[in-house]
C-alpha cells in the first residue's frame, strides 16, 4: 500500500539521526504521521459530493493537530523517570489518546470532537458525543500482544500495573530477547525480575510507555477500511452487531512492520541507530538509544 509505505520509508530516513537535533525530528515525525495518515483516511471516507484533494487537505490540517498532541503525550513520560512516579503514565496516556482520538476522526472524515478513546490493555474505551455513548471494545491484535507476554512471563504485577494503568509482566529472564531487562510487544511490559525499583526501573518504565504508544500511532490507517467494514456491515447483520464491540486494531501491524523495517529485522542490527528506539529513549531520559 503506498500510504503504508510512504510513512515507512519517512521513518527509515529519520533512524539517521543524532541526540543533538533529535527533537525536531521527532515532532515532524508525529505530525507528519497524524496528518498523512489523517489525510488519506478522510479520502478514503470522503462524502459523494466532496473533492478529494478538501477531504485531503482538512484531514492533514487536523491529523497535524492531531500529531502534534500525540508528540507531547508521548513527551510527558519524561515525568515517570524525573518524578520515579508511575502515576504520570495515566496523564500521559490520556494527553497521547486525545491527540489519537483527532487523528481517527480526521482520518474517518467526521468532526474532530465527535468520538475519543483511552485504552486499557486490550480493551478500548470509546466515548462517542452527541448523543454520549461509552462503548468497550475489544482489541485482537493487541490482545495477541499481551498474550504473547503472557507466554513468556513468570508472573503478573497487579500493583505497578494499576499505579500504571498498563499491564506489567515479569520474568527471570526474557527468552526471546535475552540482552533486554525490559520489552513491549503490545500494550504491556515485561520486565526481567531484577528491575522492581530505583532509577533504573522508572527509566525504563517510561521508555517502554512510549514504545506501547507507538503501536498506536498508525490507528489513522485503520479507517483506511471503514468502506469495507461498512459494506460487510450492510450485508451482514451478524458482522455489524460483532463489529460493535470488536476493534480492528491493524495499526499493531503497521507498527511491528516499521520497526522491523526500520531495525532491519528482530534482532537489533541497527539499534543504536533505530529511530523509534532513540524516540522512546530521547523523550523519557533525554539521552540516545546508546550511551556513548
Amino acid at each position: 500500500m503506498k500510504q503504508l509505505c510512504f510513512i515507512l520509508i519517512f521513518s527509515f530516513i529519520l533512524q539517521q539521526t543524532r541526540s543533538q537535533n533529535l527533537e525536531p525530528k521527532i515532532i515532524a515525525y508525529n505530525t507528519l504521521v497524524g496528518g498523512v495518515t489523517a489525510g488519506i483516511g478522510a479520502i478514503i471516507n470522503k462524502k459523494k459530493d466532496q473533492k478529494w484533494h478538501k477531504a485531503f487537505a482538512k484531514g492533514f490540517v487536523v491529523g497535524l493537530g492531531g500529531g502534534a498532541i500525540v508528540y507531547s503525550g508521548k513527551k510527558l513520560n519524561y515525568l515517570i523517570a524525573e518524578r520515579q512516579n508511575l502515576s504520570y503514565a495515566w496523564v500521559s496516556r490520556a494527553v497521547f489518546s486525545a491527540g489519537n482520538s483527532i487523528v481517527e476522526n480526521a482520518a474517518a472524515n467526521r468532526d474532530f470532537w465527535s468520538q475519543w478513546h483511552y485504552d486499557v490493555g486490550f480493551i478500548r474505551l470509546e466515548f462517542k458525543t452527541g448523543p454520549f455513548t461509552l462503548t468497550p471494545r475489544f482489541m485482537p491484535s493487541t490482545f495477541g500482544g499481551l498474550l504473547f507476554m503472557t507466554l513468556n512471563s513468570t508472573s503478573f504485577d497487579y500493583k505497578t500495573s494499576l499505579r500504571s494503568g498498563t499491564f506489567t509482566f515479569y520474568t527471570d529472564k526474557i527468552r526471546y530477547e535475552p540482552r533486554l531487562v525490559g520489552s513491549t510487544a503490545s500494550n504491556g511490559f515485561l520486565f526481567t525480575d531484577t528491575l522492581h525499583s530505583g532509577k533504573i526501573f522508572y527509566d525504563v518504565y517510561a521508555h517502554e510507555m512510549i514504545h506501547a504508544f507507538q503501536f498506536q500511532e498508525f490507528s489513522g490507517i485503520n479507517h483506511f477500511f471503514d468502506p469495507l467494514s461498512n459494506k460487510l456491515q450492510e450485508k451482514y447483520p451478524f458482522y455489524k452487531k460483532l463489529n460493535k464491540w470488536i476493534y480492528i486494531d491493524a495499526s499493531y501491524e503497521a507498527m511491528l512492520v516499521n520497526y522491523f523495517i526500520i531495525n532491519q529485522g528482530p534482532k537489533g542490527k541497527l539499534y543504536c541507530r533505530n529511530y523509534l528506539e532513540n524516540e522512546a529513549e530521547f523523550l523519557s531520559v533525554r539521552r540516545c538509544a546508546c550511551i556513548p
